[in-house]
């Protein structure tokens, strides 16, 4: 009984460590990617450097600027016709807004104040399969501007009639990265700005048929107020795990913006010196866009083909909009399975892509898993001898 508890206690943590380096680790997507022109779709994206503010990333995807009362800046854009047709294809402003850490611009046929301030030089463009064209789009904000931050999205939109009257597109999610967003817009619902480059669609009415509305836009994040841009800024407050409706477990980093400018927070988590040694990759963010003064959660699920030990870790989080940056660390827990103190009861294993510290040390643990059944085999044969 002894020599079987010996050879367990010593066996498991190694066997651990084997199969977290033979096992494959799933590729995680990297915020701020932002995907080519896909086929088949209309794009629409900056065209150009924008003079301020520099050498901020954000400012490269989407128009982001502050006016003073009575000023005007100028943007250039670049639409194209992905598809294998000619399209008509217009271009517009549509009002957008900030909700529970999503940028969501309205349907189609609404405006703002901040849409009635913006004009486009080219609202309607014929463009052949293949073919891009520039529209430069003017803010102008009025001497009566308010001390305030708006949002909004110009939007480059085809309309198509579907075959059969059925419609095949969908509202996208809100996009993380790139300048390109897309919206499959239905009457009196709101749709999400989508990921860069992509398109989809969604139905309309349509006399006789149904039509499909496809639209991709730029965010419009314009500040206006007397002096220099206001400040930026955010917190990383807590790190914790938390149990999902599935009973899978997570990480919730709680955000607030400490400015008065929204964010678009992305970015990593690292889980470290978890039981053995064991580290994961870095986990991805699910972006969240957090207006002035508001709080709201990042969640960083953890991949479900492989479990990790529960017990002890350091978590490490980096976050960052534009230029600014912010990492918090914690050591926190991971609960057991059949741990009842969660918020949701027993959980499931918590699970990610396990690393251990590197394939020599994998490889050594297998020699002594070898070396160690064998010198257990012969002492059991011996003593049954």
């Amino acid at each position: 009984m002894r020599t079987t508890s010996t050879f367990r206690a010593a066996v498991v943590p190694l066997l651990v460590l084997f199969l977290a380096a033979v096992l494959p680790s799933p590729a995680l997507a990297q915020p701020g990617t932002a995907p080519g022109e896909s086929p088949g779709t209309i794009s629409i994206g900056l065209r150009g450097a924008p003079p301020e503010p520099r050498n901020d990333p954000r400012a490269q995807r989407y128009i982001v600027d502050h006016l003073r009362a009575g000023a005007t800046t100028t943007r250039r854009l670049e639409v194209s016709n992905n598809t294998d047709a000619p399209q008509r294809i217009e271009v517009y402003a549509g009002p957008a807004s900030l909700q529970n850490g999503s940028f969501l611009p309205t349907v189609p046929g609404h405006t703002s104040a901040l849409t009635r301030w913006i004009r486009v030089d080219r609202p309607v463009l014929h463009l052949q399969p293949g073919a891009s064209a520039e529209v430069v789009a003017t803010i102008s904000a009025p001497v009566d501007a308010p001390d305030a931050e708006q949002y909004a999205v110009i939007w480059a939109s085809h309309t198509s009639a579907a075959q059969g009257g059925q419609s095949t597109g969908s509202a996208g999610p809100v996009g993380s990265a790139g300048p390109v967003g897309s919206v499959g817009s239905t009457a009196g619902s709101a749709g999400s700005l989508g990921s860069a480059g992509s398109s989809s669609g969604s139905s309309g009415s349509h006399e006789g048929g149904v039509d499909l509305i496809s639209r991709v836009g730029v965010r419009v994040y314009l500040s206006t107020g007397a002096g220099d841009a206001p400040d930026s800024g955010f917190e990383i407050v807590d790190l914790r795990p938390v149990w999902t409706a599935l009973g899978m477990a997570a990480f919730l980093a709680t955000v607030s913006n400490t400015g008065d400018r929204a964010v678009d927070v992305a970015g990593t988590l690292d889980l470290t010196d978890g039981p053995g040694g064991l580290s994961t990759p870095p986990i991805a963010a699910e972006p969240v866009t957090i207006a002035p003064g508001e709080t709201a959660e990042v969640q960083f699920p953890l991949a479900q083909d492989m479990p990790i030990p529960a017990g002890g870790w350091k978590a490490t989080v980096d976050l960052a909009s534009g230029t600014e940056k912010q990492t918090r660390a914690e050591d926190v827990t991971l609960p057991a399975a059949d741990d009842e103190s969660g918020p949701n009861g027993p959980t499931s294993v918590t699970s990610a892509s396990v690393i251990p510290l590197g394939a020599g040390a994998a490889f050594l643990g297998l020699v002594a898993l070898l070396i160690l059944w064998f010198l257990v085999y012969r002492r059991r044969k011996k003593d049954s001898a």
